[in-house]
């Protein structure tokens, strides 16, 4: 079964009381931006990537779920 949402799956089956981590946004070297929320020490998960760069597609460190190290370079 595929289920298809317009946000993400956490904030549509979200347990009550729970609030979704707070996001913000990440400028990439293409120009493009990462939405991000914080996940831990200088760590943060991928929420939403938005580029008009194919390539940033492409990259597996920016698919949504990923883990960056914000220690580490983006590229």
């Amino acid at each position: 079964m595929i289920l298809y949402l317009p946000e993400p799956f956490e904030f549509t089956f979200a347990a009550e009381g729970k609030k979704p981590e707070e996001s913000f946004t990440l400028k990439l070297p293409s120009g493009g931006e990462l939405v991000v929320e914080n996940c831990g020490q200088n760590q943060v998960r991928v929420v939403q990537l938005r580029s008009t760069d194919p390539m940033d597609y492409l990259n597996s460190k920016f698919q949504p779920g990923s883990i960056i190290n914000l220690e580490a370079n983006l590229e």
